[in-house]
């Protein structure tokens, strides 16, 4: 059984009418191709329908979302009201999503055990967010028939938890060489290599993201402190604001003068969210987070992200299950459709050294 939860908008006026996911997705086609003709087309719509969706959605707002242009092309462009809807659609879904997923997952877990006459283990797993570990999930129910529950939390939060007996298998990332190597001394003391075995995830890069056309022209982390500039952060504990202080640490820039550096985000796609909506000029995060918002770029490392799971226990059949899942082609397959990804090591099993050294390659 899988239980899934989502958001539901509403627009409540005189009558209340359900929001579909389609006039988003329409409207972001807008912002791609500057045309309702070619919006029409990405989303598998006729243009008479494109037309008819944004048309009721203007009568029950009572506010245009786009402005047409006339001649050829059918240009289009959202108005600042439609550009509003959208981004703001999009933050709450990035910042929320992760927890109705945590939520959907505890409750399969809880329904799939009362329905059991006999015991039914699921695997527990406490683990940072990303792009390509929410899926995973729906990925080992349908290609394996392994239940998960996936709960998110920033990288030291899942190995803490994992540490104290509370999950099954701790899902974390930490950035590679040098950078890593300063950083390694938080991680190891949560990782015990008498008991405990590695398996390797996923690589991904991660760097700064501004607006598509980076228009403040931000190139290096000391430009973070320039008054002009507002910033949007990951919360305490997060891997990614791990790894950022460290950088800001090696570059010599004082967090105080950041603009927004205590202003909180709690996934990748949040950040970007905020980036492109225009509410923040730059945040941290990861090459496929901005390009799922089509945000500028610039990269500062790359990481490689971890399972961290009892040594004991890796012959049993659920958690060999797991370990075949990440070495699958399912996995790498969902992985390859992202940019910043590298799925190459995946599903690799390591014995870690007493200093953990491994975890930098």
């Amino acid at each position: 059984m899988n239980i899934q939860l989502a958001l539901r908008w509403v627009c409540a006026a005189n009558e209340s009418y359900d929001m579909p996911v389609d006039l988003f997705a329409l409207l972001q086609a807008i912002v791609d191709t500057g045309s309702l003709r070619a919006a029409a087309e990405e989303c598998a719509m006729s243009y008479r329908h494109a037309w008819g969706v944004l048309q009721l959605w203007q009568q029950h707002f009572s506010y245009p979302l786009a402005e047409l242009k006339r001649g050829r092309g059918n240009g289009a462009v959202l108005t600042a009201f439609g550009e509003k809807l959208l981004w703001e659609y999009q933050r709450i879904a990035a910042r929320l999503e992760p927890e109705l997923a945590s939520l959907s997952s505890e409750l399969s877990a809880e329904l799939v055990a009362l329905m059991q006459t006999e015991p039914q283990h699921n695997l527990r797993i406490a683990a940072s967010h990303g792009l390509v570990i929410a899926n995973l999930r729906d990925l080992a129910q349908k290609t394996l028939g392994l239940n998960l529950d996936v709960q998110f939390h920033g990288s030291l939060d899942s190995l803490q938890q994992y540490r104290a007996g509370r999950y099954d298998i701790a899902g974390f990332h930490l950035p590679e060489a040098k950078l890593g190597k300063a950083l390694l001394a938080r991680v190891r003391r949560l990782i015990n290599p008498e008991t405990d075995i590695l398996v390797y995830a996923v690589r991904r890069q991660q760097g700064l993201m501004m607006a598509a056309t980076n228009p403040k022209n931000i190139q290096k982390l000391t430009d973070l402190t320039r008054p002009d500039i507002k910033f949007i952060n990951r919360q305490r504990n997060s891997g990614s604001r791990i790894t950022l202080d460290e950088l800001l640490l090696q570059a010599g820039v004082d967090r105080a003068l950041i603009n927004g550096y205590a202003n909180e985000e709690f996934t990748h796609s949040a950040v970007a969210a905020l980036v492109a909506s225009g509410a923040a000029d730059c945040g941290f995060g990861l090459q496929a987070a901005a390009v799922q918002f089509n945000l500028a770029f610039i990269p500062f490392n790359w990481e490689s992200y971890w399972f961290v799971m009892p040594k004991a226990k890796m012959d049993q059949v659920l958690f060999r299950s797991f370990i075949a899942l990440l070495g699958g082609d399912a996995f790498k397959l969902s992985v390859a459709k992202l940019q910043g990804y590298d799925a190459s090591r995946s599903g690799a099993v390591v014995v870690p050294d007493h200093n953990l050294s491994i975890l930098l390659f």
